[in-house]
């Protein structure tokens, strides 16, 4: 690790980082060219805007990630550390006993022990870009040693394994394996939650179905607001270089992209490539087949911080199997966890491919890049200048030897050999969908299959254990959306993108309000007319939007298909509709408990969806949101859950970045990120909580000058030799 820089800083940081303003009119130099006349290889100039956005500009990549460690360290301090300091399994250790049962886990998941290794594994280009990463966030904190919280910063300093092994618990455990973690975990303790909700929408649209003649991109994805779901937006300047995008805290490089020649998105995509094995216990070790192996052992102390700072020590026994480490026992056996690409070398250059997706000159050598199977999941949607356009579900899918896709759901008998994988299929075997007849690509979720319409690929396609075709509300809301417009221009994107339809109540409200109008029951028979008078939308003036999403959460909490008419993969475009015959009374009994719990909260049961869905305001307080329920169908959604007391809805993230891109000969973009990049935001930076609430976006300073009266501050940054 290189020794902490001293800041060599412009007159500006020099005066205490003083705020400047050019005068309206002044020409900024384009930031690609400028990267050059600024700064040599060992310089780079952080150029903050009024939204708290760094635009970067440095004479080599690694430079550039220096200063983008120090300005994801400027922006979240305790945040950066805390989120470093559990992926090293130290939580116990810094912050106490609480944190212990997470620790374990990633010991024994073996996440802090293949850091190391992983980081080796790095191209010697990328393992120096990832350590100047690290190196550029201690740089902030030695600069500014009041900078964070004494609890957080006993975490530095940083390495460029720190990185590596956070990005190991962020990519792999929550988002890849965090649904079989917490499964796994109730077959074991019926104890755990579930992984906390990861979603987004995604649209690529050929020129073919753009009024401009342009390709266009939808960025979109919904996670929680808190963590390691937080995006840290910024603008990548350097040789070769003028990437602007979104990672989340604590990487590198920007996940989601474009630039002047392409850009894609991610979504979370139906894929299972992680599983839970139950193997047979045998003296000596567990069995496969009719042999018996000896469990590879491990035994890590951890230390836990008591009442006073005063340390104990708690030893973790851990045991391995071929297929992955004991978690647990159940009814006797062994509960393992295998996850794709977990601690594995061959499958740990995660920033490489990204690097190498961002440098491609078209959509083949883009498909170059993710062909290096470095990313062990989340679907591709892309778009060119060009004009071509791709969906792709990635990652790492494993070459299982039998079953189907719901035998791989559930636990599997890992004593059984022919239950067992090592190594993963193609590129060329993955799903996906490239310049379709229909002018667009679009994910929200749902299997791959519909990534268009007409579909062009199915599940005849590909082997027995790929996800089944599934539809709900908001890939059908997706849908919809972009079949009904054959010529779409980004501001149309744009409202589409904030469309506050609840497809669900296009699909079911008129049998709901039938049924309620036959009820004998008068609080079932007012609500269904208030429902009548319903607009079917969530804006934040819509009445009865409460009140159905309120009886949707109580229909629906059952579980099982409500639909009379079902959706089918044989005709994709019949989106299911009615309430089946037999869960009608369900339906209106729902309807009656959704009646009185607003009733019971002191609420008219035609309350504005804004008074019970709100959004944070920034300063403490909330705001009314045109916010919905993706279950629901809502394109825009945020997740709430309803409040105990009835009162309304409980926010707890959602849609978060939002970015729509036209590829023209230079790039438009428009975007958003509601919380932004500080933590506590100094006074310079604008606010977008509200822009947010009302479904607003902003301009994105990318052009050469649209920086022109939107600088507030600017450092100048010199990254030290070796």
């Amino acid at each position: 690790m290189r020794r902490l820089a001293v800041l060599t800083v412009s007159a500006l940081a020099l005066a205490g980082c003083a705020t400047t303003t050019p005068q309206q009119g002044d020409r900024i130099a384009p930031l690609a060219v400028s990267a050059a006349e600024c700064c040599n290889a060992q310089q780079a100039e952080i150029t903050w805007d009024e939204w708290g956005v760094p635009h970067i500009r440095a004479g080599s990549d690694e430079a550039l990630r220096y200063a983008y460690g120090w300005a994801q360290a400027r922006g979240r301090p305790d945040q950066l550390l805390e989120l470093i300091g559990t992926a090293r399994g130290r939580g116990a250790e810094y912050w106490g006993a609480d944190r212990l049962a997470e620790a374990q886990m990633l010991w024994t998941l073996g996440v802090p022990q293949s850091a190391e290794k992983l980081h080796a594994a790095q191209t010697p280009e990328y393992r120096a870009q990832i350590d100047a990463f690290a190196d550029g966030i201690n740089a902030w904190f030695a600069a500014h040693p009041e900078s964070g919280s004494a609890e957080m910063r006993q975490v530095l300093p940083i390495s460029g394994a720190d990185i590596i092994g956070h990005i190991q618990r962020v990519v792999n455990l929550t988002f890849n394996g965090g649904r079989e973690l917490a499964q796994a975990q109730r077959l074991i303790a019926s104890a755990a939650a579930e992984p906390g909700e990861a979603g987004s929408n995604g649209w690529a649209i050929a020129p073919s179905r753009s009024a401009s003649g342009n390709a266009m991109l939808l960025m979109n994805p919904h996670l929680p607001w808190d963590g390691i779901y937080t995006w840290f937006e910024g603008h990548h300047v350097s040789p070769g270089q003028n990437a602007y995008g979104v990672s989340l805290i604590g990487q590198p490089f920007p996940s989601i992209m474009f630039n002047e020649q392409l850009g894609w998105t991610h979504t979370v995509n139906v894929l299972d490539n992680a599983d839970i094995y139950l193997f047979d216990l045998a003296e000596g070790g567990y069995r496969i087949g009719n042999e018996v192996l000896p469990f590879e052992t491990e035994t890590v102390s951890l230390k836990v911080r008591g009442e006073g700072g005063a340390m104990t020590t708690r030893e973790l026994p851990i045991r391995r199997t071929s297929q992955g480490p004991v978690i647990g026992m159940a009814n006797g056996k062994a509960v393992v966890v295998k996850i794709a690409g977990l601690g594995e070398a061959d499958h740990a250059r995660t920033f490489d491919q990204y690097a190498a997706m961002a440098k491609a000159d078209s959509r083949a050598e883009f498909e170059q890049a993710l062909a290096q199977m470095q990313l062990p999941m989340f679907n591709v949607i892309y778009a060119d200048r060009a004009g071509e356009i791709l969906y792709v579900s990635n990652g790492l899918t494993p070459v299982r030897a039998k079953g189907d896709a719901a035998f791989w759901a559930a636990p599997v008998d890992g004593s059984d050999p022919a239950n067992l994988w090592s190594a993963y299929r193609p590129y060329s075997e993955l799903v996906r969908v490239a310049n379709p007849p229909s002018g667009f690509v679009q994910n929200a979720n749902e299997p791959g299959y519909t990534a268009t319409l007409p579909v062009v690929t199915g599940p005849q396609d590909y082997p027995q254990d790929y996800p089944v075709p599934s539809l709900d509300g908001r890939p059908q809301h997706s849908l919809e959306l972009l079949l009904a417009d054959k010529s779409i221009s980004l501001d149309e994107m744009i409202a589409y993108a904030h469309d506050t339809r609840f497809t669900m109540a296009d699909n079911l409200l008129d049998d709901l309000i039938a049924a309620a109008r036959r009820s004998d029951d008068a609080t079932a028979m007012r609500a269904g007319e208030v429902l009548a008078g319903w607009d079917r939308r969530h804006d934040a003036e819509s009445r009865g939007a409460a009140l159905f999403a309120l009886w949707a959460f109580g229909f629906l909490q059952n579980g099982g298909d409500p639909y009379e008419r079902k959706w089918s993969f044989d005709d994709p475009d019949a989106f299911p509709e009615g309430i089946d015959d037999a869960k009608e009374p369900a339906a209106v009994a729902a309807l009656v408990g959704a009646a009185q719990m607003l009733e019971k909260a002191g609420a008219p049961l035609d309350v504005p969806w804004g008074v019970v869905a709100r959004t944070p305001d920034g300063k403490g307080g909330t705001l009314p949101s045109n916010l919905g329920i993706g279950q629901f169908g809502a394109f825009r959604p945020a997740y709430f859950a309803p409040k105990v007391d009835g009162t309304g809805l409980e926010f707890l993230g959602g849609t978060g970045w939002v970015a729509a891109i036209e590829f023209a000969q230079q790039p438009r973009a428009r975007a958003i990120l509601p919380y932004g990049n500080f933590a506590a935001p100094p006074e310079w930076v604008r606010d977008q909580h509200g822009l947010y609430a009302t479904g607003q976006l902003r301009e994105v300073n990318y052009a050469e000058d649209s920086l022109a009266g939107k600088i507030r501050e600017t450092e100048a940054i010199t990254v030290p030799a070796d």
